[in-house]
C-alpha cells in the first residue's frame, strides 16, 4: 500500500485514493482485479486528501470518502481549488440523494459513486477520468444489466441455479427480471419455472430484426399465481440448436437489457453459437463447476478463453455439489490454487427435495434451507448488498411483518 511522500512533488500521480482504512483493502482488490494500479492508497477522507494536495502535485484522478463529513459539497469546492482544473474528483458516500448528486455535478466534481463499490460501475468512472470524459457525453445509457451463468460440464447444476437465483431476484428483492434459457436442446428452465415453453426463442432468433412488441409477447410469466409479475422467460420447446447469427444475439441482449433490471441468461456447457457473445459482453459472468480434477480442468480451461475482469465485467467462481460425494475430491485450497482465482461461493448439495418440489409446480428453493441461503447471498452480491448471515431468514418479509404485529415464530421441529 502506497504512502505520500516528499518525491510525489516531482512525481506524475495518475490514481489517488482516500478512503475509510477499513475499505481500502476491498478498493485496492477492484483495481487489481481491473488490473489498475493507484499511486496513492491512504486511510482518511477529504481533511487527508486536502493535506496530501497542498504539499504535491495534482493528481490526474482523485478519489476520496466523503462519508460522514458534515458539510462535504463546502470541502469538495475547497479541494477542487487546491488540486485544480485538470484533476478529476470522484466523490464515494452513502448518501443516496438525487438532489446532492446533482449538486456536486454542478459544482464540478467529475462523478459521485455510492458505496459499497460495483466492480463495472467503478471501472467505467475510471476509464472516463482517464480520458475527461463526463458522464453522458458518450450518448450511451445504461440500462439493465446481462449476467450469463454457463458451467463447466454438463449436470453441475446451471439451470436450478439460474431458476433459483431468478426466483429470489424477482420475488425477495422485487428486481425486474428477465432468464433465458439458451439450451436449445434441453430447455429445462420451462420446467423449473412450471411453465409450457413454446417456439418464442426460435423465432426470435430467425427473425431478420428484434421487434419489441414480438419480443414482449414472446416472453412467458415466471411467477405463477401473480398479476404483475417481475420474473419472465424467454425459451423455446427442446429442439435442434439451427445457427444464429451473433448480430442476432446481442441484438437480443440489448433488447432485454432495455425491458429488465437484470438478464439471466443459462449457457450450456458446449457454448453453441451465439454463447460466447453473451460471455463477451455480459456484465457478470458465473462460472459454475466441481470440486473435482475435470472440474479444475475445465475451469481453467474456460477462464483462459472468457477473458478477466480488466474491463468490469465482475467474474464470480462457484463452485457445485450437484453430484453429492461424501467428500469433495479436491480442497477448496488446491481448486484456488489450480486455476488461480478465488472461489466466490458454493453450492451445497440439495438431495432430491428440489426435484420433488417440481411435482407441484414450479421450483421450490426453500424446501432446501442451505442452498436456498447460498442462492440469497449469491443475489445480494448481484445487487452489491451485504450478505445475510446464517441465522437470518433467506426470505424475512413474513418474519419481519410477524415482528411487527407481535406474533411469535412457530417452533421448530426437533432433528431426528
Amino acid at each position: 500500500m502506497s504512502e505520500a511522500t516528499s518525491s510525489a512533488q516531482s512525481t506524475t500521480v495518475s490514481l489517488a485514493v482516500f478512503a475509510a482504512a477499513t475499505e481500502l483493502p476491498s478498493i485496492e482488490d477492484q483495481l487489481q482485479r481491473l488490473q489498475r494500479k493507484a499511486d496513492l492508497l491512504v486511510p482518511g477522507g477529504l481533511a487527508e486528501a486536502a493535506s496530501w494536495c497542498a504539499g504535491n502535485a495534482s493528481a490526474q484522478t482523485l478519489v476520496v470518502d466523503i462519508a460522514g463529513h458534515p458539510h462535504p459539497l463546502a470541502a469538495l469546492l475547497e479541494l477542487a481549488t487546491q488540486c485544480g482544473p485538470t484533476c478529476r474528483i470522484v466523490a464515494l458516500g452513502v448518501q443516496d440523494d438525487v438532489a446532492f448528486y446533482r449538486q456536486l455535478l454542478s459544482a464540478g466534481i467529475f462523478d459521485y459513486l455510492l458505496k459499497p463499490l460495483r466492480l463495472d460501475i467503478l471501472a467505467d468512472t475510471l476509464a472516463r477520468a482517464e480520458e475527461d470524459r463526463p458522464l453522458g457525453h458518450d450518448g450511451v445509457a445504461r440500462a439493465g444489466r446481462t449476467v450469463a451463468v454457463v458451467g463447466t460440464s454438463g449436470g453441475v447444476g446451471t439451470s436450478t441455479l439460474v431458476t433459483a437465483l431468478g426466483q429470489w431476484l424477482a420475488q425477495a428483492q422485487h428486481t425486474p427480471t428477465v432468464l433465458v434459457d439458451f439450451d436449445r436442446r434441453q430447455s429445462d428452465l420451462p420446467l423449473l419455472l412450471g411453465l409450457e415453453a413454446d417456439a418464442g426463442l426460435a423465432h426470435l432468433l430467425d427473425a431478420p430484426s428484434i421487434d419489441p412488441r414480438l419480443l414482449q409477447r414472446t416472453l412467458l410469466n415466471g411467477s405463477v399465481g401473480t398479476t404483475a409479475s417481475r420474473l419472465q422467460l424467454l425459451a423455446q420447446r427442446p429442439g435442434p440448436e439451427t445457427p444464429v447469427a451473433p448480430e442476432r444475439v446481442l441484438e437480443l441482449g440489448a433488447a432485454l437489457c432495455q425491458l429488465f433490471s437484470l438478464s439471466l441468461w443459462d449457457l450450456p456447457s458446449h457454448r453453441p453459437a451465439g454463447s460466447d457473445e453473451v460471455l463477451i459482453h455480459a456484465d457478470v459472468r458465473i462460472v459454475l463447476t466441481e470440486l473435482n480434477v475435470q472440474g479444475a480442468r475445465n475451469t481453467q480451461r474456460l477462464l483462459s478463453e472468457i477473458g478477466d475482469e480488466r474491463d468490469g465485467q465482475q467474474l464470480l467462481l462457484v463452485t457445485s455439489a450437484a453430484h453429492h460425494v461424501s467428500q469433495a475430491v479436491l480442497s477448496a485450497e488446491q481448486f484456488q490454487s489450480f486455476v488461480g482465482r478465488t472461489i466466490h461461493a458454493h453450492l451445497p448439495h440439495a438431495g432430491d427435495v428440489l426435484a420433488a418440489s417440481l411435482l407441484q409446480g414450479a421450483l421450490e428453493r426453500n424446501n432446501a434451507p442451505a442452498y436456498a441461503q447460498a442462492i440469497s447471498n449469491l443475489g445480494r452480491g448481484l445487487l452489491n448488498l451485504p450478505a445475510h448471515s446464517a441465522a437470518e431468514p433467506v426470505d424475512g418479509l413474513l418474519q419481519r411483518l410477524s415482528r411487527q404485529l407481535g406474533l411469535r415464530p412457530a417452533p421448530r421441529k426437533a432433528a431426528v
